[in-house]
């Protein structure tokens, strides 16, 4: 437990993330977090306030640790951390433990942070939690504690940059007790459903029916890391990128940027993942594959010569009749379609807005 809080007191101090106010999480609908993998197959459920994300910094089988992120630097820091220890593993909640075993917890936090009050609250629903609050001149931190089926779940609640007198609302506070109260460990593993709307992606078309006026999409966007998939690896270690596992051979940092055997480049984003590119090319992931209508409304680009498979300064501005009519040529041998170079933009409703032939120098 002890390195969970040290690792979360290092988040606090280098990480600007910020979060909103509870009236807002109230009303958010509980999106997918994560997953866990010890003690049982979970996918953790909870709100996330209407303008705000949540980014990962470290995602693996037995440890979940996210910063809430919002743009106004008046709202608090706030970091979630699930992790499982085994010295817990069966106990079922912070209810369960006498208090002896309480006072050895309290200790864990006191040492840390000798100056902390430690007070006991409960969630909505009744789960005991241990609340460590520090305050002091230009100061005030909030460490809400409990324990679920062996994991420590863990919420770090600070006062953004910009808060008046950098101390805590009384609404930011109870929106910690909130947070937790919704927190769900749902048995099994989701996945969250991608949603298009609005959205523009790098595509493959892989299928057609001119017929039915469809084509068969496979989506695409750029692999990320979280940041701790990048800061904990070290020469000898072995990293997934993409499809791959890598084996690091060599490392070298720029800024807070990676490269790995002088081939792949891991950059690291605003929000504080990390973007992968082999070589000059980024490293792609599978989003989604469906079948797509093509509504009579769909602008066609074309952006390759056909006659010559060169790039076009200018994108021809064609229907989707010379689209399916492209899909036909390529049957027979002209430029395919099916090779990550296309681009599709979907409207609000996620239909397809307008459909680009992009050129690749491997086409």
């Amino acid at each position: 437990m002890k390195k969970i809080i040290a690792l979360l007191l290092g988040l606090i101090l280098l990480l600007g993330c910020t979060a909103g106010g509870a009236e807002e999480a109230e009303k958010a609908e509980k999106k997918i977090y994560g997953s866990l993998r010890v003690n049982g197959d979970f996918t953790l459920k909870g709100i996330v306030p209407e303008g705000y994300e949540i980014i990962p910094f470290e995602l693996s089988d037995d440890a979940y640790i996210s910063r809430f992120i919002n743009d106004d630097p008046a709202r608090p820091q706030m970091i979630l951390s699930v992790a499982f220890d085994e010295t817990y593993g069966d106990v079922e909640k912070l209810n369960d433990l006498d208090d002896d075993a309480l006072a050895i917890l309290e200790k864990t936090f006191t040492e840390t942070d000798p100056y902390a009050d430690i007070t006991y609250d409960e969630t909505a629903f009744g789960t005991r939690l241990m609340v460590c609050r520090t305050t002091g001149e230009g100061y005030d931190r909030l460490d809400i504690f409990t324990i679920y089926r062996g994991y420590f779940v863990d919420f770090v609640m600070m006062p953004g940059a910009e808060a008046p007198e950098k101390k805590l609302t009384e609404e930011e506070t109870a929106l910690c007790n909130l947070i937790l109260s919704e927190l769900d460990f749902v048995s099994g593993i989701e996945e969250e459903e991608e949603d298009i709307a609005g959205k523009t992606y790098t595509a493959s078309i892989t299928g057609y029916d001119k017929t039915a006026r469809t084509i068969d999409l496979t989506l695409f966007t750029v692999y990320t890391l979280t940041e701790w998939d990048v800061v904990s690896k070290d020469v000898g270690d072995t990293i997934h990128i993409g499809d791959e596992d890598v084996l690091i051979e060599s490392l070298r940092y720029s800024g807070e940027d990676a490269v790995i055997n002088e081939e792949y480049s891991l950059s690291r984003t605003p929000r504080g993942m990390y973007t992968a590119r082999l070589l000059d090319s980024p490293v792609m992931k599978e989003v989604k594959s469906f079948t797509a209508d093509v509504p009579d409304t769909v602008v066609f680009l074309e952006g390759v010569d056909r006659k010559t498979g060169e790039f076009l300064q200018d994108q021809l501005q064609l229907t989707p009749d010379d689209l399916f009519s492209a899909l036909e040529a390529a049957e027979q041998g002209d430029i395919r379609f099916d090779s990550q170079n296309v681009t599709v933009t979907f409207d609000t409703d996620g239909k397809i807005d307008h459909l680009a032939r992009e050129y690749t120098p491997w086409q």
